[in-house]
């Protein structure tokens, strides 16, 4: 099936037949909105084109969320588009693009959808599907509203524009965005995501200021109803934006390259799916048309991005033998070349190589090179070209020697169990209890995932690590977790209280006792060289900012390995072995305080990552 093909059907039997689209490697089913209207897609999304399904049909892998909780009512599932403005039309009525006409501005005001028309396109030696919605003269506003998938023959690719043209006397303007509903790790499997962001990594003896492109753990929301966010900013990497994802338990990929310039970015994750989001700001005058969209290559092999194009990407793997691997994936069969120059951190060269040969989806064209050990890092150049036409070019920065921070740290878990409990005294406990699994999660430990509260199994012989936020554990049962920690289990606090400080945690708050608000903020500073603090970054360009802290004295015998930056730098973590176990005590949240939505991705959720879980493995003799 290398020609791509096209058929008309409806395979839901709902009413609404859809556009499938296929060929050797993909195969996509595209929605036309006909009879189910309102009551399926809403008043919110795009309604004609939505992608509802996409695979990669070597493996079978399904990228999207066919169907998700819909809390909202607006079908969040595939990747659907949305023009934001609403244009007033005469009579109170408002005109959405790409939804119809609304009888006023209310959110209950009636709906009349406006039709869309589909069409086959050949255009070159691509194969165009046009979804085209029309209107002459709507309350003054004559416009054509277009979504075209672009398809090539033996192709792991498509191209996706958006066309808007304005035929009135007057100006269009509007944010527009993407959100692509992609599967989420269920506990223990976790997806992965990689987008450029700025971050300061330690090499060695060096910190570095850089553009970090790492594959980073994503995992489903706790309360399916709920989600996490950060802000990505999108213009980090040169003028188009990109990011790359896949399943965590096997190495497909979904490598988006944007052709417009967002002026906002967004990263969240709910409803078992997460959603790098694309925003854009269009003004059309006028008699003028504007044409925008991204491109899409699949494939299998790629993992650590970091740099992408229209229809290949770049991927650097470090690997455990002291060497590096770069790969180009493309999304056809071609030739190309890849060139690679290795800089010493002064520039001077080290190091070149020019490989020229084929790659293909699944096959990449890959270099192999070594890096030198007595360098903290390198500087590594890479070039993609094809018929002395460059198409891809990055500078990175590699590491060499161990690095910090990062989502991976040098120990597994092993299957250890861990088990996390936050009382609903806690602000945003849940969000507490999901970093929590998500750093044990992430260093292979086996987490107790599915319940909070002060709900405690039966058995603690059955675990090896417990995590208590605040005051969290039940009173009746302090004594039997006391004797579970000195005879071996591996005990971490977060912002400890009540009668559970006074038996057992490492820090005794003073007399002014509780969590309280710090502004500005705090930060952490290295008290005690140890292996769980001395990978961590603590200059003046950290991002940490902890805004809910303890203050506290220390108990004999317990290690002050950080302390917060306040003006008596009181202290914030202790360590203490107490028996045959171990007990890591912290003076604040998991989730540090205000924004503790945002510390799941970007630099500054790396860094959590690698307090929190090193944490873990201290406790657990692992480290």
């Amino acid at each position: 099936m290398n020609v791509i093909q096209i058929c008309f059907e409806d395979l839901e039997n709902d009413g609404d037949r859809e556009v499938v689209i296929e060929n050797d490697w993909l195969r996509m089913v595209l929605r036309f909105p006909e009879k189910v209207g309102e009551e399926f897609y809403g008043r919110r999304f795009t309604w004609g084109g939505r992608l509802q399904s996409l695979i990669y049909r070597p493996t079978g892998y399904e990228y999207f969320l066919p169907e998700m909780i819909d809390p909202e009512n607006v079908a969040p599932f595939g990747l659907p588009d949305e023009l934001f403005a609403s244009f007033p039309c005469g009579d109170g009525r408002q005109l959405k693009m790409g939804v119809g006409v609304f009888d006023g501005p209310d959110e209950d005001a009636s709906l009349t959808p406006l039709p869309w028309s589909w069409q086959e396109e050949k255009q070159g030696d691509e194969t165009v599907v046009v979804f085209r919605q029309e209107a002459k003269d709507l309350g003054g506003y004559s416009f054509v509203y277009e979504k075209r998938y672009r398809f090539r023959d033996d192709s792991a690719w498509f191209g996706f524009d958006v066309v808007w043209e304005n035929s009135s006397g007057k100006t269009y303007e509007s944010d527009w965005d993407i959100h692509s509903f992609h599967q989420s790790g269920e506990p223990p499997h976790s997806s992965w995501f990689v987008a450029p962001k700025r971050s300061q990594i330690k090499c060695g003896s060096s910190c570095v200021r850089t553009i970090a492109k790492e594959a980073s753990p994503i995992f489903a929301t706790l309360d399916p109803n709920s989600y996490v966010a950060d802000r990505i900013h999108w213009d980090l990497d040169g003028p188009y934006w990109w990011y790359a994802l896949g399943p965590g338990n096997s190495d497909e990929f979904y490598l988006l390259h944007g052709r417009f310039e967002p002026f906002r970015g967004l990263f969240w994750h709910a409803w078992r799916a997460f959603t790098p989001q694309g925003i854009c700001h269009m003004t059309v005058p006028p008699g003028e048309r504007a044409v925008w969209g991204f491109d899409v290559t699949l494939g299998r092999g790629g993992k650590n991005f970091v740099a992408a194009g229209e229809d290949i990407g770049l991927t650097v793997d470090r690997e455990d033998d002291g060497q590096a691997m770069v790969r180009a994936h493309s999304a056809y069969r071609r030739i190309g070349t890849i060139n690679l120059t290795l800089a010493a951190p002064d520039g001077s060269l080290l190091y070149s190589k020019l490989l020229e040969g084929h790659s293909s989806p699944g096959q990449p064209l890959g270099v192999r090179l070594p890096l030198p050990r007595n360098y903290d890092y390198v500087q590594l150049k890479i070039a993609y070209s094809e018929q002395d036409r460059e198409l891809l070019q990055t500078e990175e920065i590699l590491p060499c020697k161990e690095y910090s921070p990062t989502a991976h740290l040098p120990f597994d878990g092993g299957g250890r169990r861990v088990f996390a409990i936050s009382g609903p005294e806690i602000e945003e406990n849940q969000v507490d209890y999901l970093h929590c699994c998500s750093h044990a999660l992430q260093c292979g430990f086996h987490t107790k995932w599915n319940e909070t509260g002060p709900k405690v199994p039966n058995l603690l012989d059955d675990l090896d690590v417990i995590c208590v936020v605040g005051d969290a554990w039940p009173r009746q049962r302090i004594d039997e977790l006391v004797e579970w920690t000195r005879a071996g289990g591996g005990l971490v606090l977060s912002a400890p209280a009540g009668p559970l400080v006074e038996v057992i945690s490492p820090l005794i708050p003073s007399i002014s006792g509780g969590l309280q608000r710090s502004d500005p903020p705090l930060g952490l500073a290295l008290n005690t060289q140890h292996v769980t603090a001395n990978s961590l970054l603590l200059g003046p360009g950290e991002r940490l900012k902890i805004t809910h802290w303890m203050q506290c004295e220390v108990s004999d015998g317990s290690q002050v390995t950080l302390s917060f930056t306040d003006k008596d730098a009181h202290p914030a973590v202790a360590l203490r072995e107490v028996g045959e176990g171990r007990v890591a005590a912290v003076a604040t949240r998991l989730a540090w305080g205000d924004g503790s939505h945002s510390v799941i991705w970007d630099g500054w959720g790396q860094y959590t990552r690698a307090f929190w879980g090193g944490l873990m493995g201290w406790v657990a003799r692992l480290w």
